[in-house]
């Protein structure tokens, strides 16, 4: 009788749900519909619970007001628990289930945690640590993806999953593995690992005079005779310093081998939902080895992980428990500008237990983080988990419900809080609406290179040099000057901005350099910052004066940069404002026709130039030349720059950001104090208040 309900649930849910395909086209990449704004869900682990519970479980979840479950990731055990023999009953059951509710699945490959019978039989898919160390069941992520063997059996369990629910309408969309990483010890120093590194490289250079040649290996009688002598680089391995250019090449190959490995299980499945259901895979918002721009094209959309508390102090008195709004609104900022669509696959539900420290978040933060997300544009927010766990490895890990597996946490509540605004909003809402033109006028991109990331990361020059939070550091000034940012690859189109960053971006040609100096000269305002254009990209120095391709752009020269060893710091003055830095300081001598933005006033060096501009044809640029330690002198040059364009700026305080999205204005509070909205006279207020609490949200219309 059970198996008879079901099946009337799934039939019942096929045709209620399925006019939402015959919207989609199987060619063009699933569009998000607009009037959603963006949708709620969460993670459900149907075989880590009794069968008599799904039905309850699943009616709560849609009480909360989710939209969404997502199904599966770790479960690859339970759908093929011996070689060859599949069980997807209980998945269907549960689709169903959830379907009756009114909720649409996403579906994940299981791919992150193969079964015991896969890794006792194939030990050679396991992959390798940087101490030689073979990894074991037990965990996850402990296959290489590099292994054809391990490839095999992925392709076909993908199979079999896109067999059976690629046509069903009930399956919104796919999360393809989970995290892709090894958590810290990647890359894999398998062999498989190792031949695929040696096939890239022969591909990459044709004849290994022209791979020494790259690579400088004249430099300590480093030649190579043939491709297969090559190993991937291990620091463990090596007496003295590693070879950068071919620690950079092996970065490069790393992050296109999980690129490959995803776009694999995204080619299965095509085959069966073309773009009726929507692909993508769940990033580490933060995680520097793999690249989401090389899978941006893959994908319908790209989605991340977040989790903004997790024991590190974050900025601010209460960034322990609020985090960081940049980290969240940077990482919002890439992964929508891929390929126009973004979301977060799996947002902090609220305390946690895998940080050195795990506290409490403050109150509201759950649902300050959500509208955070939402103001930055996400098609949806999706949270781990929904029940708490009573076992494994992340005992004390915060769900929806608590550990009774019905009553709500208090990062439940504040779901179902966001789920009740967004049912509001939704009716308010004007899809599409354009930015206002202020807001627009200063529309910037931040241009952002994984590869100039990885070559200054292995060339420090001070040990506390932070490239990450360099990009931040402008991000963060963007966000206190009220200004719409994207954050860009190389391949967008940089005119359709007005102003242009490129913070420390080390690798160059002399391409992007005519790129540069052609968006300035017709009107862009174009702002480097130290450490641009040290290198070419192979990550060989210039022959030539230091930064050559650069120095008639940013009209100076760069003497010498300095950095400072702690407990010693640095001052550069602008205007009537002085700033600490002590990471890194280009030194620079102004050529005629530019002007002098800031200096610095000790060091003996005392009274030289820390940052320029100068005119462009009918733009600027501008060169900024001192890494300051909080920030500040990059925010303050950033509005000075926008006001020498004549757009007015706004001078939020760090933490407080304004967003436009759908014709509403979204406000958020990540200080340590009451902050005014700039509401207009006559607008009218949605959610929250004029005056936005710490942790607080308010929404208006103009």
């Amino acid at each position: 009788m059970k198996h008879i309900l079901l099946r009337a649930l799934g039939a019942f849910a096929l045709c209620s749900i399925a006019s939402v395909m015959l919207a989609q086209t199987d060619s063009a990449p699933y569009r998000f519909p607009p009037a959603d704004l963006m949708n709620l869900g969460v993670y459900y682990y149907p075989e880590a619970w009794p069968a008599s519970q799904w039905p309850r479980d699943l009616a709560n979840i849609k009480k909360l007001g989710m939209e969404f479950v997502h199904m599966g990731e770790f479960s690859w055990a339970f759908m093929e628990p011996t070689e060859g023999k599949f069980d997807f009953a209980w998945l269907d059951q549960n689709i169903a289930l959830a379907a009756a509710q009114g909720l649409k699945v996403v579906l994940c490959t299981p791919t992150p945690t193969p079964p015991i019978w896969l890794t006792e039989k194939h030990p050679e898919v396991l992959m390798v640590d940087a101490a030689g160390r073979t990894q074991v069941h037990g965990t996850r992520q402990h296959a290489t993806w590099s292994s054809e063997v391990y490839r095999s059996y992925v392709a076909k369990i993908v199979n079999e999953l896109g067999r059976r629910y690629g046509h069903d309408p009930r399956v919104w969309g796919w999360q393809l593995d989970n995290e892709l990483t090894h958590y810290g010890k990647e890359p894999d120093f398998s062999e498989p690992s190792q031949k695929k590194f040696q096939a890239w490289l022969q591909k990459k250079y044709g004849t290994i005079a022209a791979l020494n040649r790259d690579w400088g290996n004249a430099f300590w009688s480093q030649m190579y005779q043939r491709f297969d002598q090559v190993r991937l680089p291990n620091p463990q391995e090596f007496v003295a310093q590693f070879n950068p250019h071919q620690m950079l090449d092996s970065q490069r190959w790393f992050a296109e081998e999980a690129a490959d490995y995803l776009r694999s299980q995204t080619d299965i499945l095509r085959k069966y939902c073309g773009h009726n259901q929507w692909i993508t895979t769940n990033h580490i918002h933060n995680f520097s080895a793999i690249n989401p721009a090389l899978s941006a094209r893959d994908f319908d959309i790209v989605s991340w992980t977040l989790y903004p508390v997790h024991g590190t102090a974050n900025r601010g008195p209460l960034g322990f428990r609020l985090g960081d709004p940049a980290v969240l609104t940077f990482a919002a900022d890439f992964m929508r500008g891929l390929n126009g669509q973004a979301g977060i696959m799996e947002l902090q539900p609220g305390q946690v237990n895998w940080g050195e420290v795990n506290p409490q978040p403050y109150p509201g933060a759950v649902h300050l983080w959500i509208m955070r997300a939402f103001a930055a544009g996400s098609k949806f927010v999706c949270t781990y988990r929904y029940r708490e766990p009573l076992s494994g490895a992340e005992l004390y890990h915060y769900g929806l419900v608590g550990t009774d597996g019905v009553t709500p946490t208090t990062g439940g509540e504040q779901y179902a809080q966001a789920a009740r605004e967004l049912v509001q909003l939704r009716a308010a809402a004007h899809p599409g609406a354009p930015l206002p033109a202020a807001y627009a006028a200063r529309r910037t991109a931040i241009l952002y290179s994984y590869e100039a990331r990885w070559d200054l990361d292995n060339h420090k020059q001070n040990k506390d040099w932070d490239t990450y939070e360099h990009l931040l550091k402008y991000h963060r000034a963007l966000q206190r000057a009220g200004a719409p940012i994207d954050v860009i690859t190389e391949d967008k189109d940089f005119s359709a901005y007005p102003f242009l960053i490129a913070p420390a971006y080390q690798l160059l040609d002399d391409k992007l350099v005519a790129r540069w100096k052609a968006y300035a000269e017709n009107g862009g305002h174009l702002i480097l910052s130290c450490r641009t254009g040290q290198k070419d990209r192979r990550g060989f120095l210039w022959e030539g004066p230091w930064a050559a391709p650069i120095l008639d752009l940013i009209g100076a020269k760069i003497k010498f940069y300095d950095t400072l060893p702690a407990p010693n710091v640095g001052h550069v003055k602008a205007g009537d404002q002085s700033h600490e830095w002590s990471t890194w300081a280009d030194v620079l001598e102004p050529a005629a026709g530019t002007q002098p933005l800031a200096t610095y006033t000790d060091q003996y060096y005392a009274g030289s130039v820390a940052a320029t501009t100068h005119r462009l044809g009918k733009g600027s640029v501008t060169y900024i030349g001192a890494d300051s330690a909080s920030g500040s002198l990059e925010a303050q040059l950033i509005r000075d720059e926008f006001a020498r364009a004549g757009i007015p700026a706004e001078n939020f305080p760090e933490g407080f950001a304004v967003d436009f999205r759908d014709g509403l204005w979204v406000a958020t509070n990540y200080t340590a104090n009451i902050v005014a909205a700039p509401i207009s006279a006559g607008a009218k207020i949605l959610i929250g208040t004029a005056s936005v609490p710490i942790a607080g949200v308010t929404v208006w219309q103009p």
